[in-house]
């Protein structure tokens, strides 16, 4: 797939009230098309006492919601755990460990097609055309120039991820099959990188957050051009059986809305509180890894979001990453798009088309 350029920069600053598609009640409708305060209404619809349990990643939740200043008066008692990788996730998910999950665009499709059915994606944020954070590298002073020269060496990714996809991807570009033409080696998403800095392997597929701390291998290939940036929020779909945790979720949700669109306000504080803070980078690093990924604005669960994200159904599929076709539209829910429209209007910030 072809897609066009995009830097977490690039917005509109109108939002059209066309763009609010949600299954709210009408009032909650209402207030969001004519722009009062729907976050007051969200966060009184919250019981006391309630709780929720949000699964991270690599602090791509936690440090927004501190430093916007966005999780403070949160009506009920949020605790955010950082979960090596997409699986991890949905592992917790489905135990029932978390009710709120975070992962990028694979897992969910891959999840569906080995049976799980019992989860559903309720917000989405896009960053088309960027490379993902995703970077495929290999060894320093390694004869491989090319993902061609990749033929019959090693490659390290964590398996049923968004780096599975976008490394299987990058080699049916260029001809090549994992698992047959380049051998996979599969580990958990946190063994990636020290795996490939042992040498052990040839190649790795690593997130820009990890570029740095392995010495800036050679990058042969990225994600531009082999995903869309997609990343949701889950949750089983029984959690709509309970109203406090429901109203707790729309909450967060307005909320983890605002915190993406702090980050694009408020990039300096987004790259020292995260990248150099939480992983140690230099300000330079950060700055080049915050400008090279970008990031996410959200958008409404639509018909034309519900394509895009068959069509990466269908690409897993094509790359090997799912073995049988499936369909993604029930796996989305889209109860909350006047939430996000309502927010990101607040915000000033819109997504352009996809």
């Amino acid at each position: 797939m072809t897609l066009p350029p995009f830097s977490r920069r690039t917005v509109i600053k109108q939002i059209a009230g066309s763009t609010v598609f949600g299954l709210l009640p009408a009032k909650a409708f209402a207030q969001a098309a004519a722009g009062k305060d729907l976050a007051a209404e969200l966060a009184a619809a919250v019981p006391p006492g309630t709780s929720l349990n949000v699964a991270d990643q690599d602090d791509a939740i936690g440090v927004p919601w501190q430093l916007s200043g966005l999780g403070k008066d949160a009506p009920y008692k949020a605790t955010i755990a950082n979960f090596a990788g997409g699986t991890a996730v949905l592992e917790a998910l489905i135990s029932g460990a978390v009710d709120i999950g975070y992962v990028g665009e694979a897992p969910l499709p891959i999840a569906v097609a080995q049976g799980i059915t019992d989860l559903v994606a309720v917000a989405v944020n896009a960053n088309p055309g960027s490379p993902g954070g995703y970077y495929l590298v290999v060894q320093p002073n390694s004869d491989i120039k090319t993902v061609a020269d990749l033929k019959g060496r090693t490659v390290a990714y964590p398996p049923g991820t968004g780096r599975h996809w976008i490394v299987a991807s990058i080699l049916h570009a260029s001809g090549l099959a994992l698992g047959s033409d380049v051998k996979g080696v599969q580990l958990n998403g946190s063994e990636v990188a020290p795996t490939f800095a042992s040498g052990s392997v040839d190649a790795a597929i690593i997130l820009a957050n990890q570029y740095f701390r392995l010495g800036k291998p050679p990058i042969i290939a990225d994600g531009t051009g082999h995903n869309w940036g997609l990343n949701l929020w889950l949750v089983r779909k029984d959690l709509f059986a309970n109203p406090g945790k429901t109203a707790a979720v729309a909450d967060f949700v307005r909320r983890a809305v605002g915190f993406f669109d702090w980050q694009i306000a408020h990039p300096d504080d987004w790259v020292r509180g995260s990248y150099v803070k939480k992983q140690g980078m230099t300000f330079e690093q950060g700055k080049w890894v915050d400008e090279v990924s970008g990031g996410g604005i959200y958008y409404p669960i639509d018909n034309t979001l519900i394509k895009v994200y068959q069509q990466i159904a269908d690409s897993l599929l094509s790359v090997g990453a799912i073995k049988h076709k499936i369909e993604i539209a029930p796996y989305i829910d889209d109860r909350f798009n006047a939430i996000v429209a309502w927010q990101n209007q607040r915000d000033g910030i819109a997504p352009r088309l996809l």
